[in-house]
């Protein structure tokens, strides 16, 4: 069980690097595509169907909960971008 585990874990570390998904706002963003890329991006739709199998999986209140936390932490992140706060790990 451990050396699967720390298996999995050796090879989620290798497999991950900075995504750098978003395109910068000076350059490509617009109104427009700032909010359509939440529900059109193929990364938040993996994320949002990933959350909600996740909170369908634990069942009662965890089918509301997970799914809202998930959208409140979106609107935290959007704050911070208001906010012009740095990203962390970002070269910009």
């Amino acid at each position: 069980m451990f050396k699967r585990a720390l298996l999995a874990l050796a090879i989620a570390a290798t497999a991950t690097v900075p995504a750098f998904a978003h395109l910068d706002p000076v350059e490509h963003g617009s109104l427009a595509a700032g909010f359509s890329h939440p529900l059109f991006g193929l990364d938040h739709i993996l994320a949002m169907v990933a959350v909600g199998l996740w909170a369908a999986m634990q069942g009662g209140k965890a089918t509301w909960i997970v799914p809202a936390a998930f959208v409140a932490t979106m609107g935290l992140g959007f704050a911070a971008a208001i906010m012009g706060l740095p990203c962390p790990l970002s070269n910009r």
